[in-house]
């Protein structure tokens, strides 16, 4: 069991990813991680929940954004990502900027090979993503 950790902004929305490719890493982490994966976004702090809205508004099918909102797992932090993120479990975290101190938050957890850093601007990085995931899952 490994635990995924979403962020949204430079990696689902906002990014040189064509909608397509964006759709295939959604629908095989929700069909490989569907009771094990969570927002961690700044659209899913302090116990609200926008993801929904933020992705419909930026152009994420609805039927997929339905299905996002039914199963993947709000997170609760306040100041640092790293805040909601189980150590005690695997888990990949997708996120495109990580602050200092979150850096050193997966440091002092020998962590770091737990994030995948989405480049927003290559158009390959979603399908780099799924192989990534790919490539750990199976």
């Amino acid at each position: 069991m490994m635990n995924i950790y979403l962020d949204i902004d430079g990696v689902l929305v906002g990014t040189a990813s064509p909608m397509s490719d964006i759709v295939d890493l959604l629908e095989y982490i929700l069909e490989r991680f569907p009771h094990s994966t969570y927002w961690l976004t700044t659209h899913c702090r302090w116990g609200s929940n926008q993801c929904a809205q933020w992705l419909e508004q930026n152009g994420l099918p609805k039927p997929l954004v339905d299905r996002l909102h039914r199963t993947v797992r709000p997170t609760h932090w306040h100041t640092l990502k790293t805040e909601a993120i189980d150590f005690s479990m695997p888990f990949v975290w997708l996120d495109d900027a990580l602050l200092c101190s979150e850096r050193a938050v997966l440091r002092q957890h020998h962590a770091q090979d737990g994030v995948f850093l989405m480049d927003s601007w290559d158009d390959q990085m979603a399908l780099k993503a799924l192989a990534y995931l790919k490539s750990i899952g199976d």
